[in-house]
């Protein structure tokens, strides 16, 4: 599948990561996969003070999707696994920009995806078939610590690393 193919299947264009801050090959499940994570990034819609860097993996092609890794996974499993996933990239930006707890209001970071892979549609709504490609958004406001790129895409890749393991262990359960 091409990359126009796949922006032209989306509700949003993807990211572009035809420059990126870190990649690199692993295997899961068996099977080699591609982590991509871009460089920090700026948006006029989201302000001067913000942050946003954007990641994906793809298994071949296509962005992966917990379906790829077991497509008899229950709706509540890939549920908690995604929400374990986001969990970890929230906890990696607060630690590498020394981001203080929020109480109230809006999470800092903010997360995004762009949804369910466009041939896996028409296969229910649940979080089994959502394509792995993310935003983080970071206020940097009230942000400890600048990091670098690098060390903002070494912590996200720490983190999204760890939550497939568990992807992997939950696929062979």
């Amino acid at each position: 599948m091409s990359e126009s193919y796949m922006e032209m299947e989306y509700t949003a264009p993807l990211p572009d990561f035809s420059r990126v801050a870190l990649a690199g090959t692993f295997q899961l499940g068996g099977r080699a996969c591609r982590l991509e994570i871009s460089p920090i990034r700026r948006f006029p819609d989201y302000g001067p003070d913000y942050d946003v860097v954007q990641c994906r993996v793809l298994l071949g092609d296509q962005p992966l999707t917990l379906a790829d890794l077991n497509p008899r996974l229950s709706v509540a499993e890939c549920y908690h696994l995604w929400s374990d996933l986001c969990a970890a990239l929230q906890e990696a930006v607060r630690t590498v920009y020394a981001l203080p707890a929020t109480e109230e209001g809006a999470p800092n970071p903010r997360l995004g995806c762009w949804g369910h892979r466009p041939d896996l549609r028409g296969q229910g709504e649940s979080d089994c078939y959502i394509a792995l490609v993310l935003g983080v958004a970071v206020d940097t406001r009230p942000a400890g610590r600048r990091p670098s790129q690098v060390q903002v895409a070494r912590a996200l890749a720490a983190a999204l690393l760890a939550a497939l393991r568990r992807w992997e262990a939950a696929a062979r359960a």
